[in-house]
């Protein structure tokens, strides 16, 4: 994300200042720090996921919705690390209240004109809502009243965010599937030939198996070892007895052919290889992304969470440090492969 970096270290910075003074006392520096923390953790998890045996594949229309539809998560991912840190910044300044809450009404009037003109976004609450909530930031006696008065538009933008987050998570199935079919594609032959091999190679063990048993006296099993191998009645002419040295040719060509059998998957066992190990870079990479969308979808509900605890005017900073306990709870989540 863009100035991730530089954003972390402001946290930090904002992190071991004074606290905010009011009415009320709240240090509001661990919101913007670990909002920061666990943005930074979704990005540094999907930078893991990097396509090499599969990135050939990566072309195709539903993959590059996929990519669309991540790049505006990351756009309220950023949104969200740059709006925390723009509150504890004013609540930090030295100005008075209500230009504090004007300051914040000033930051949010600003962003009105990309969320509005960008019909793609999807807000359902109005330019009036919009400019309503902005006004009575700006009438706010407190910066905690501020925030309240803020909590509607944050409350949208966690709605907006969520609905993306089901948007990718169809686009991600769409792309899994391109991508799958056109691995399964490229290597169609080869899968066939292989699947042809497997029944080649059950069928003469059970030859075999018939052969065992009729030498250990069962002699009914010899039309049940004709009718599963038809072409080993290449050896006995009509009418003609079946002698032990009919058996041999039998018993030498189901050797051979195993032998063959064994040769031929020697020879494609390298493109074999090949497919396994881009099915499994395909698996590993949607593992990653799986983990980086609950990460979002948690992000974004502690951030709301968390804002509007401060709107609420909790004065314990453990309380406001929900992020923090996310990202712990986080770490029990199925580790990236």
């Amino acid at each position: 994300m863009r100035s991730i970096i530089a954003v972390f270290i402001l946290a930090i910075i904002l992190a071991g200042c004074s606290t905010f003074q009011s009415s009320k006392k709240i240090n509001l520096a661990p919101f913007a720090e670990n909002a920061v923390s666990i943005v930074s953790e979704i990005e540094y998890g999907l930078s893991k996921g990097r396509a090499i045996h599969i990135r050939p594949f990566l072309n195709g229309p539903n993959v590059q919705e996929y990519k669309k539809t991540w790049q505006k998560l990351s756009v309220f991912l950023t949104g969200i690390v740059a709006y925390s840190i723009k509150v504890v910044t004013i609540s930090m300044s030295d100005l008075d209240e209500n230009k504090k809450a004007n300051m914040l009404a000033d930051y949010l009037e600003k962003l009105a004109v990309n969320i509005f003109d960008e019909p793609d976004v999807g807000f359902e609450m109005t330019q009036t809502q919009y400019n309503n909530s902005i006004e009575n930031i700006r009438k706010a006696e407190t910066f905690i009243d501020a925030m309240n008065g803020a909590q509607p538009i944050v409350d949208e933008v966690s709605r907006v965010a969520n609905r993306i987050i089901g948007e990718l998570k169809v686009a991600q199935e769409n792309a899994r599937t391109e991508v799958a079919d056109r691995i399964e594609a490229e290597h169609e032959s080869m899968i066939s030939f292989r699947k042809s091999l497997k029944v080649l190679k059950t069928k003469t063990f059970r030859s075999i198996d018939f052969l065992t048993k009729y030498k250990f006296g069962n002699k009914a099993v010899l039309d049940s070892l004709f009718n599963l191998d038809p072409q080993l009645q290449d050896y006995i002419q009509p009418g003609e007895k079946y002698t032990l040295e009919v058996q041999n040719k039998i018993e030498n060509r189901l050797m051979f052919r195993l032998d063959a059998i064994k040769k031929i998957q020697e020879q494609i066992f390298p493109e074999l290889e090949q497919y396994r190990t881009e099915m499994t870079e395909l698996d590993n990479l949607i593992a990653i992304a799986n983990r980086g969308i609950d990460q979002s979808k948690a992000a974004i509900v502690i951030w709301r969470q968390s804002h509007q605890t401060m709107a609420a005017g909790i004065t314990e900073p453990a309380a406001i440090d929900l992020f923090g306990i996310t990202k712990t709870a986080l770490k029990t989540v199925a580790p990236i492969p």
